[in-house]
């Protein structure tokens, strides 16, 4: 067994293989969450203009990766199952790691780096999610393949898969561009690509102007402030990415701070040793640094779209510098210290598991039995992005609530939904309750000023409910 994962085709097909099995459960398990239902409403627009006008509307992202979802649920794919196209992605994700870390590692630390993105929580999240994400990290991995292909054996078709790669990743995240200026940096300024450098800058500059076409828009996404969440620069978030990529437990407390940072030095000294390797070694250092320098970068400047979701695409390449810190282990310490250095690695996504989508079909399952109308609004207690963009997706009509807040006009009835136990002062007003897998759906009487302190109250604002109004102020982006 150990000397078959010895064949770099094998050990690909096995990180592939891990990647589906921990990605597809949630395809069919999982209800869409808020950024999900925001591709839903859009993969649903009922022609290809309409669904680039959405896109460029609502979101902060180019339009590829709708597309494709686009065209695949008009050809009759249901809108959860368009979500395979993550799945697909995340095993390309794996497959690649493996492939380009065979070029500059042992075969074993090339696996244990395709096993990181095939298991870290970042990758597994976005690679079952009806978003672009995963596929902008699959991208950014292929380009690498791709730039090491040709430095091993320039070619015309080669340069040209370059182009239309650069192209396809500009327009499935705008992050894409920051791994694209790091390509070409290294082609530029590395001596050992100084024979490929005109035909490989030459392919992105050409893929970069063929995604180019859609700047006008994304200036113009950008102006609508969808980052307003995130705050001032932090470099403590900076220096947590390479670790948060790939575990999120012990995140916000003084232990997992130290992990951060022991996480970050441990790929500073990965970066060291890989570059040494020479061409392809510096490429993937590039790619790993050079993104997340240069968002930092961008965020310290007052361009707050810091964030670890965007930054998914220096993943593969940080999977792969600490598969080098494995293979130096191995160097020092003997096969079986690699091997625990390694277990210990990929242990780490296991330590902390993403908070499962509350079950949004059932809760309004439950809302409609116990008597909800369109004109009846909603308090929930918890996270109201959680609950905003979904809740109104599995409601009949797929409604589009946004925030509110109470009028002076009586409500004779609210819907409650709360992640726990309803608080005491409203049990004197409860008409009616129930449970729906752990969340409790309940119908109550409101005198004209009460308020509820610790909820958030979710209003349709094309239905006139009289009791609420719709919140206008504020930096809350509207529900479209």
């Amino acid at each position: 067994m150990i000397r078959l994962l010895d064949r770099p085709w094998v050990a690909a097909s096995s990180a592939a293989a891990v990647a589906a099995a921990v990605r597809l459960p949630g395809v069919f398990t999982q209800a869409l969450s808020q950024d999900e239902v925001a591709s839903a409403r859009i993969l649903s627009e009922p022609s290809l203009a309409a669904m680039l006008g959405r896109v460029a509307r609502t979101e902060s992202t180019p339009p590829l990766w709708y597309t494709l979802g686009w065209l695949m649920h008009r050809a009759g794919t249901p809108l959860t199952d368009v979500r395979l196209v993550s799945v697909l992605a995340g095993c390309g994700l794996a497959a690649t790691v493996v492939a380009v870390g065979c070029r500059v590692l042992p075969s074993g630390c090339a696996l244990v780096a395709g096993l990181l993105v095939a298991v870290g929580d970042e990758f597994v999240v976005h690679g079952n999610e009806l978003r672009a994400y995963e596929l902008l990290a699959f991208l950014t991995a292929f380009l690498v393949w791709l730039l090491l292909r040709e430095l091993a054996a320039p070619g015309r078709r080669n340069e040209i898969a370059i182009a239309g790669l650069v192209a396809a990743g500009g327009l499935t995240h705008y992050f894409f561009a920051l791994a694209a200026v790091c390509a070409l940096a290294w082609a530029l300024l590395d001596p050992v690509a100084q024979p490929v450098r005109r035909r490989v800058s030459v392919a992105i500059v050409s893929g970069g102007m063929l995604a180019a076409v859609w700047a006008p828009v994304m200036f113009a996404q950008y102006r609508r402030d969808r980052f307003w969440w995130i705050g001032p620069f932090q470099l403590r978030q900076v220096v947590a990415v390479p670790t948060r990529l790939f575990a999120t437990a012990l995140a916000g407390s003084p232990s997992g701070l130290a992990l951060s940072v022991t996480g970050f030095a441990l790929v500073c000294l990965g970066c060291v040793r890989l570059a040494r390797v020479g061409a392809p070694g510096r490429l993937i250092v590039a790619f790993a640094v050079g993104p997340l320098m240069g968002s930092a970068a961008l965020w310290a400047a007052g361009v707050h779209v810091f964030a670890l979701r965007n930054l998914i695409g220096v993943g593969p390449s940080v999977a792969l510098v600490a598969g080098s810190v494995v293979a130096g282990v191995a160097e020092r310490g003997g096969v079986v210290v690699a091997s625990a250095a390694a277990g210990a690695a990929l242990a780490l996504p296991f330590g902390g598991t993403a908070a499962p989508a509350p079950p949004f079909g059932a809760i309004a399952h439950a809302l409609v039995a116990e008597g909800w109308r369109p004109s009846d609004p909603l308090a929930v207690f918890g996270n109201v992005f959680v609950y905003r963009a979904p809740l109104g997706w599995y409601l009949p009509g797929s409604p589009l609530l946004d925030a509110a807040r109470p009028s002076a006009r009586r409500c004779r009835t609210v819907f409650v939904v709360a992640d726990r136990l309803l608080p005491g002062r409203l049990i004197g007003r409860l008409v009616r309750r129930t449970s729906s897998r752990g969340y409790v759906v309940a119908r109550l009487a409101l005198a004209p000023a009460w308020r509820f302190h610790g909820a958030a109250i979710l209003d349709d604002p094309a239905v006139v409910s009289g009791c609420v109004r719709p919140i206008r102020t504020g930096r809350l982006a509207p529900v479209s």
